[in-house]
């Protein structure tokens, strides 16, 4: 702010030393002269308003795109769309090392669509999914179901649905751990004997937003309020810049609802308080 003002100063008496010296000629001198004094008066009018009015204005519209994309730098923020086929689930889940959550309501369409690449992942590698649906026996359920027109117990089958996918794949982890751990098993038909964790946690509450962290990116998707379905929804994905921003922030959500959720006892298929 200081370099700006100190700009704009000195081309504001540079151009009022160019008007005086204009008026001075045009006072002073011949014709010749005069004209030079004209010429020197107008150029110092003309950078004076140029520089007040104009160039003011495009200092203060650069400054604002400046800051706004400190904001941004600072949020983590690299995307923001509207259409959900635009993100490429396929690639970051495939390619995820570490952490995998979600939070959803139940999201049939979306688990049967991205299913076998989180389990590829899962199942060759030391990744940790954990997964929050809505409680089947949430009072929220009841609600959902008249707003979008299911019959009564459909959305708590769809739940459960889905969560029987989540119970196989445990299953299967854990099926690998134990094969790959047996000392009677060392020649194990698993070339790799690598395997993540599978956990499942069921929330009484209502996720106002589908939330899917994916090692550093973490993509938030606004859940839709009309009875309409569509691809067209508004969505961020943040990465981890290390710093105060919006990842972190929605970390924080994820592992407070994931406190105060139900853990599905997944070995005995059964649900347990956390």
């Amino acid at each position: 702010m200081k370099d700006r003002n100190n700009y704009l100063l000195l081309h504001f008496l540079v151009a009022a030393l160019m008007a005086i010296v204009g008026i001075l000629c045009m006072w002073l001198g011949n014709t010749f002269v005069s004209n030079i004094g004209s010429v020197l008066l107008i150029s110092g009018i003309y950078t004076i308003l140029d520089n007040m009015l104009l160039k003011k204005s495009l200092i203060d519209l650069v400054i604002q795109k400046v800051q706004l994309d400190q904001e941004i730098d600072s949020s983590g923020l690299i995307k923001l769309d509207s259409t959900l086929t635009n993100i490429n689930y396929k690639e970051l889940l495939e390619n995820a090392k570490s952490n995998i959550d979600i939070v959803q309501n139940y999201a049939r369409t979306w688990t049967t669509n991205n299913f076998d690449f989180i389990k590829e992942t899962i199942m060759n590698s030391e990744c940790h999914l954990r997964v929050v649906l809505l409680n089947p026996d949430s009072p929220f359920v009841p609600a959902l179901e008249n707003h979008y027109g299911y019959s009564e117990g459909q959305l708590s089958d769809l739940i459960v649905e889905v969560s029987n996918k989540w119970i196989s794949l445990y299953g299967e982890v854990e099926e690998k751990r134990k094969k790959c751990n047996s000392k009677r098993n060392n020649s194990s038909s698993y070339k790799n004997k690598k395997c993540g964790t599978v956990e499942l946690y069921y929330f009484n509450g209502q996720p106002t937003n589908s939330i899917y962290r994916i090692d550093d990116k973490i993509i938030v998707v606004s859940c839709k309020n009309s009875k309409i379905k569509s691809i067209h929804l508004p969505y961020m994905i943040f990465k981890n810049n290390e710093s105060n921003g919006m990842y972190k922030t929605y970390l924080g959500e994820i592992d407070n609802i994931i406190n105060e959720a139900t853990k599905v006892d997944l070995e005995n298929k059964n649900v347990t308080n956390n």
